[in-house]
């Protein structure tokens, strides 16, 4: 196995300047994770071989569990590719090393899980969060991920995520700023989008209106900018919220939106795009710390094998998608060019506001994706 990664074992001793042999906080072994419930048709397939690969029996009994959380149900694509993170660990660790994936919030909301981080892990070891989550926690460069707009398609995301300079070298920056968190591999769920409960036609329309946003200030500012009154409420509150007006809307990607059945309490859904803010599945640093460079590396390898899986399985999932939200009623409006060009020049001030100091990459994120 040393032989085979050779090449990642290098990065992983960079990302841990303290790191021995050793293992993590270990829990008794738990059930193999569940397979996820029924999909769009086009998604079939990549659930199938989660499903068949999960089946295989490791090599040995777990000698490491971490506890992995993710605050979406077992159908989305990013708790999947939990999932397929967890089997790459297994197998690549004879599995010495299990990952136990806790979706649906069971271990808490985005604040709680990314709060267990920092104070080194325990009841929660990983989590799969958005990088437009991050600004409370010291984090800047992730953080730009998240500004609105910053990425002009999917091609640009992946193009900024891949680049060693950029993306690969962010993943490290929680350990810089003292964040507590290690960064392993990024997810993909597509562009966030509004849904609002009331008919709209365009982003004029929400100008005025009660926006859910996650309890983050960049989001916070990206709302604002666009107009709407952002308002911070738990994700795990969020369904009930729109149901009794507690707030008139929210966003999401087409994953997010279907998998929570937001559809049913907000059936207008525009494609405004205004964030394309990729996950990022995150390790305290204190259990990282605690493991062998060898095993550091193996998380490493995982994480860039769940990342490849969803990158190639995403688009076929969103156009499925698609096709079942009309399916059941949504209404999906095409937002006109003309309101994202206003919207992009609205959120100019946000850019400006969150990289000072780092004008620099900034542009290089700007200049990759041409």
């Amino acid at each position: 196995m040393k032989k085979a990664l050779s090449v990642i074992l290098a990065s992983a001793m960079v990302l841990s300047m303290t790191a021995c042999g050793g293992s993590g906080d270990s829990t008794p072994a738990t059930t193999a994770a569940p397979a996820a419930p029924a999909a769009p048709a086009a998604s079939e397939a990549g659930k199938e071989e989660t499903k068949a690969d999960a089946g295989a029996a490791p090599a040995a009994a777990p000698e490491i569990t971490f506890k992995y959380a993710e605050l979406n149900s077992d159908d989305n694509i990013n708790t999947r590719a939990g999932y397929k993170f967890a089997e790459y660990v297994a197998e690549l660790s004879n599995g010495r090393i299990e990952i136990d994936v806790n979706s649906a919030s069971t271990l808490g909301d985005e604040k709680t899980c990314l709060n267990a981080l920092q104070m080194g892990g325990g009841t929660v070891d990983f989590y799969r969060g958005n990088t437009n989550s991050l600004s409370d926690y010291g984090f800047q460069k992730l953080n730009m991920f998240g500004l609105p707009y910053i990425f002009v398609s999917r091609e640009g995301m992946w193009k900024v995520l891949e680049s060693e300079e950029l993306g690969q070298a962010f993943l490290n920056e929680g350990v810089e700023v003292g964040a507590g968190m290690v960064g392993i591999a990024y997810t993909d769920e597509g562009a966030r989008n509004l849904f609002t409960s009331a008919e709209i036609t365009s982003l004029a329309d929400i100008k005025g209106k009660k926006i859910r946003v996650p309890e983050t200030t960049l989001m916070m500012d990206t709302m604002a900018a666009l107009g709407a009154e952002p308002t911070p409420i738990s994700y795990s509150e969020l369904y009930s919220s729109l149901q009794t007006g507690v707030v008139d809307g929210a966003e999401n990607g087409y994953p997010g939106y279907d998998s929570n059945k937001f559809y049913e309490v907000a059936p207008y859904y525009l494609l405004d795009a205004h964030t394309f803010s990729p996950g990022i599945i995150l390790m305290a640093e204190a259990q990282w710390n605690k493991l062998s460079a060898e095993d550091q590396a193996i998380l490493l390898e995982a994480g860039k094998k769940a990342s490849e899986w969803n990158k190639a399985a995403i688009e076929e999932e969103e156009k499925a998608l698609r096709a079942s939200l009309e399916s059941k009623g949504v209404t999906i409006i095409e937002c006109p060019p003309e309101d994202i060009a206003a919207a992009q020049e609205a959120c100019k001030s946000v850019w400006a506001d969150y990289t000072k100091g780092i004008e620099d990459l900034l542009q290089k994120m700007v200049d990759i994706q041409q």
